[in-house]
């Protein structure tokens, strides 16, 4: 049964790109998945980040966790349940919890959705817009953003995608657009003032959370500005304090293309195998 789900657009020069799809569960978990890469390779890691810095570069040797997946199936896709896990999952992946209730596969416990941060829940990236998938109609499920909507940033090379998750009791701050779409301005962690695109869940689902969405664009140096590829990160988990004094959390993260990069371990379930008889 559909509890609410979205495919999220971008219009760009009068061409409509697929950026990604977003839909909930009946319990209120929502989920996040970008299909359209033309590589189908991904790589998950998993880093410790320290938000005394306004801004880090982690090596990939020093990630706690990597992982790979063939996602020939287009379903690898990030996870915010209602107690807090947050996960990546999908058809043939390990992920859930075990007899002793530890994580499997790749997550971290980060914050449950009756209390919600006040930042992005999750976060997107995308290069090279133009070779994702295009979309050739607007459904009454597609979520649209455009061009002339963005503020414009000389040699723009990359695009990104908040997503904000709020209580059923936010929707009072909802207001309706001229053209029928749904907002709420909200006090960004940057301290600017932003409008943020509404996505709801159903009336059957459990939930009444819904989701904001801000897209802009930045640019990157080319060096670290691989065409196409996107990056998917989820909220951050396990949050403490370094010998520093510092405040850390873990956060896992997924992008395509994989290309050679070396990874510990692969996220799909292996089958047992079976002596024939």
């Amino acid at each position: 049964m559909n509890y609410g789900k979205y495919t999220i657009v971008f219009r760009k020069e009068g061409i409509s790109y697929k950026l990604c799809k977003i839909w909930f569960g009946r319990d209120g978990s929502y989920y996040v998945t970008s299909p359209y890469h033309p590589e189908h390779r991904a790589f998950v890691m998993k880093i410790r980040v320290n938000y005394s810095l306004q801004e880090t570069t982690i090596a990939l040797e020093d990630a706690i966790d990597t992982a790979g997946i063939e996602d020939d199936n287009s379903c690898l896709k990030l996870s915010h349940h209602p107690d807090g896990l947050v996960q990546f999952s999908g058809h043939g992946i390990l992920s859930g919890r075990d007899a002793d209730g530890n994580i499997r596969g790749f997550g971290v416990m980060s914050w449950p959705l009756d209390r919600p941060v006040l930042g992005p829940a999750f976060s997107l990236l995308f290069r090279g817009v133009e070779q994702l998938e295009s979309a050739h109609s607007d459904l009454a499920s597609t979520l649209l953003f455009t061009d002339d909507e963005l503020t414009s940033i000389p040699n723009a090379n990359t695009l990104y995608l908040e997503g904000f998750y709020f209580p059923g009791l936010w929707r009072r701050f909802i207001r309706i657009e001229p053209d029928g779409t749904r907002t709420i301005s909200v006090l960004h962690p940057a301290k600017a003032i932003v409008k943020l695109k509404v996505l709801f869940a159903s009336d059957k689902c459990e939930r009444d959370g819904f989701i904001g969405l801000e897209l802009y664009t930045d640019r990157v140096e080319p060096t670290f500005a691989t065409s196409p590829s996107f990056a998917l990160t989820g909220s951050t988990g396990n949050v403490g304090r370094n010998l520093q004094g510092q405040v850390t959390a873990d956060s896992i993260q997924c992008m395509y293309p994989r290309g050679d990069l070396r990874v510990q371990r692969m996220l799909e379930y292996m089958m047992p195998e079976v002596e024939s008889t």
